[in-house]
């Protein structure tokens, strides 16, 4: 078994920032849009509603969740504690109640959801409209600057505002919108177009108008809002262009780019080459298209003669993928904006996850790397702009050198005038005592076999009757609370 470098015990005593409410209001009935929430509601005619709060915001859910309970007559429910990450629905936790209906309050990746009704309710974080104003103006001297103005959701309430505020001088200024109802408009929206003598760009559940005849490259960025994933992702999106971040509470401003982001995950595609076993990480149940892509990865890494297993954990970190260190290296598919994890964040999963864009370019020759990081997989698929054409046939084998171990590193799959053996040949192999199915051999069967521990044996006599219930152990694995922790160090 996998040594586990961490007890656990941080997650018990981990502590969380309460996010305020914007400092214009502290009435929840604006923050919160409660109205809108009743009208929505009614309109919909649903009897089971869930309120998805994140974690900063638990400490008003009580609050609001009894508002609405008088406001409709009958009780809603609380979710805290995704499933996934909390910019998603969590469509799972929804589920387990029958619930018809979700209200997710906070920041959104807006990723699309098929099924079932979601109202997103961004609340606010404190914007200070002159601040903001003076300090973009002393940051950039040319008014003439292509710009495109981006924001935090959280700051949607005053939008509007700042753009009519900033266009007064920087008159080649763009806003990107917000694809609201992304979910009803994707088949649509998805990938970029060339209408009307007018170029959108799609990205991050918001889309941008460009004249024919610019390019995104002729554009730099302007972002108001606090560090987040959304920021993260665009920075790796857009790594050629130049986004000026502004702070929503006192105007200033820093430079930042994602092209360094960018060029130090090169390592990572040598990294899926070399791996032999690729573990494919599912973190949605409820972005739209996510079976689709699982189904295209399985080709892609069987195509490229390795071998893959499929695992579905909620908020991957460090010990949980311990418990599977004989995977080299996991895909994973989530959101645009939980797919990435930064280096000084999470080191160590920062070393075991790529994007499904990043194994694509990696393991299948037509998809080529770029400066315009991919996080959504749901560009690789038919309609996405990153899309690409695969082979049925297997890939040939090819050899190459390694780059990070300078250990000869096989791509593709030999071919041998022996007829391969399925699940329904019936073939195995005696080792140590135990069958495996030849098809199996250096795969999960053999790697089971060679563990220590290999999961509840059957055949020994359970210490309680079947069926008797008694009280078990209390605390945390690490040390129980009937444990003497002189005993366990």
């Amino acid at each position: 078994m996998a040594t586990l470098t961490n007890s656990g015990t941080a997650c018990l005593e981990r502590t969380l920032d309460i996010e305020a409410l914007a400092k214009d209001t502290n009435d929840l009935e604006v923050n919160y849009e409660i109205q809108r929430c009743v009208s929505w509601i009614k309109a919909g005619n649903f009897k089971k509603v869930c309120l998805q709060f994140p974690d900063e915001l638990l400490v008003d859910a009580p609050a609001v969740a009894r508002i609405l309970t008088e406001l409709l007559g009958f009780r809603v429910y609380i979710l805290g504690d995704t499933t996934y990450g909390s910019c998603c629905v969590d469509e799972v936790a929804a589920e387990h109640i029958g619930a018809d209906a979700v209200i997710h309050f906070g920041r959104t990746c807006l990723s699309p959801s098929k099924r079932i009704p979601v109202l997103y309710v961004f609340t606010r974080i404190f914007v200070d409209l002159s601040a903001v104003h003076s300090g973009l103006l002393k940051a950039v001297d040319d008014s003439m600057k292509k710009l495109i103005f981006v924001y935090d959701i959280r700051c949607h309430y005053v939008a509007d505002s700042v753009v009519t505020k900033l266009q007064e001088y920087f008159s080649q200024l763009l806003s990107a919108e917000l694809l609201l109802n992304y979910c009803d408009t994707i088949s649509s929206e998805k990938g970029d177009s060339h209408l009307d003598g007018v170029t959108t760009i799609t990205f991050n559940g918001r889309s941008v108008n460009l004249p024919s005849e610019s390019s995104i490259k002729d554009y730099q960025f302007v972002y108001l809002g606090t560090s987040s994933p959304t920021l993260t992702s665009m920075l790796l999106r857009f790594s050629e262009n130049t986004f000026y971040c502004i702070d929503p509470s006192d105007g200033s401003v820093e430079c930042a780019s994602g092209m360094r982001t960018v060029m130090s995950r090169n390592a990572k595609l040598e990294m899926a080459k070399d791996a032999d076993i690729i573990g494919i990480l599912v973190g949605t149940l409820g972005v739209a298209d996510y079976r689709d892509v699982i189904v295209r990865l399985k080709h892609i890494i069987k195509s490229a003669g390795k071998r893959s297993y499929t695992f579905v954990v909620g908020k991957p970190n460090e010990p949980k993928l311990a418990n599977i260190a004989e995977v080299d290296i996991f895909v994973y598919v989530s959101c645009p904006e939980t797919a990435i994890v930064e280096r000084l964040t999470d080191p160590a999963l920062y070393k075991k996850l790529i994007t499904p864009w990043e194994l694509e370019v990696a393991l299948l020759e037509e998809q080529e790397w770029s400066l315009q990081f991919e996080s959504d997989f749901r560009e690789l698929l038919p309609g996405g702009v990153r899309h690409v054409e695969m082979t049925s046939a297997l890939q040939e084998e090819t050899v190459n050198v390694s780059l990070l171990t300078n250990k000869t590193q096989r791509l593709g799959v030999r071919y041998v005038a022996e007829d391969p053996l399925d699940s329904k040949s019936g073939a195995v192999v005696l080792q140590n005592g135990l069958a495996i199915a030849e098809l199996h051999v250096g795969g999960g069967g053999e790697i089971l076999q060679g563990r220590t521990w290999q999961g509840l044996d059957s055949s020994v006599t359970a210490p309680v009757p079947v069926g008797h219930v008694v009280e078990g152990r209390a605390g945390i694995a690490s040390i129980y609370v009937d444990e003497n922790k002189s005993n366990t160090s």
